[in-house]
């Protein structure tokens, strides 16, 4: 416990409630868009619900409007002043900010053994939503959530094993239409494919609430061995697929952030000067 301290994030909070885990965004205010610290923070609590043996559910929970908005563009500014002024350079730099950081993040994710229930309140946005595509179970507020991959706009690949995930649940066509225009995957179809049940709600706390009181009533008398065994046998065909893509993201993402290309762009993003295709 001693590491979760001291890598303590203000935006997402934790609790065990019986054999839930509950990971809740807490800045709103921000639209919960998450630093690669934040990111670290939150694929550390996967790993600290791992050692729960009362828990079989890893809840992803949020506040305000949106799930996530995904990198916080204040953070990479920072790294990338950080990185002009590295004896290691542009490579050095981002291979501990960028890749390190979405390798851990997308394989703890991808090898998690709880059942991964996502409450998707609103939108979420480029990593965050890649990782709302591994979640095993995933929940919606109202039908006006949606997924944004903006990786073209921002001079990325896909990232969190998106590209099998992408295909595998939306269609191989489908997944290339939207990746190649960066738009915007709405909830009309994510239902049935990704999202299971609309809840049909406009508070994000009356949603979160329903959600985990509906969850304790469905897994009542159920046998928490039999769940997990279930889950690795689901993931069992997938995984080193989800493995070997995280790898394949992640270098070839590399060259664009030497080149210093998705910083230029998310700059613009931050100065107004340029949008995502919502």
């Amino acid at each position: 416990m001693s590491d979760l301290s001291k890598m303590e994030s203000r935006k997402m909070s934790y609790r065990v409630d019986g054999e839930f885990f509950i990971i809740t965004f807490t800045d709103p205010q921000t639209l919960n868009s998450l630093s690669g610290t934040d990111f670290l923070y939150l694929a550390r609590l996967l790993e600290i619900a791992e050692t729960c043996e009362s828990v079989s559910f890893t809840v992803l929970q949020s506040t305000g409007r949106f799930f996530s908005a995904g990198a916080d563009i204040s953070h990479i500014s920072k790294v990338q002043k950080a990185a002009q002024q590295d004896p290691t350079g542009m490579l050095g730099k981002w291979l501990a900010e960028f890749a390190s950081r979405n390798v851990f993040v997308t394989h703890t994710f991808a090898s998690h053994s709880k059942i991964l229930v996502c409450c998707l309140n609103g939108p979420a946005v480029g990593l965050t939503a890649a990782l709302v595509m591994l979640c095993d179970i995933v929940y919606s507020m109202n039908d006006k959530v949606y997924l944004m991959f903006p990786f073209a706009n921002l001079a990325l690949v896909t990232e969190g094993a998106l590209s099998v995930t992408l295909p595998m649940k939306l269609g191989y066509n489908v997944a290339h239409e939207i990746l190649m225009f960066a738009k915007p995957v709405t909830y009309h179809q994510l239902i049935d494919k990704v999202i299971v049940r609309n809840y049909m709600l406009s508070d994000t706390e009356t949603f979160n609430s329903q959600v985990l009181s509906d969850l304790q009533e469905k897994t009542s008398g159920l046998h928490h061995d039999s769940i997990i065994n279930m889950k690795e046998l689901l993931k069992r065909p997938i995984l080193s697929e989800l493995k070997r893509a995280n790898i394949d993201e992640v270098a070839d993402a590399m060259k664009y952030w030497v080149q210093s290309l998705p910083q230029q762009r998310f700059q613009e993003i931050g100065m107004k000067k340029r949008k995502h295709k919502f």
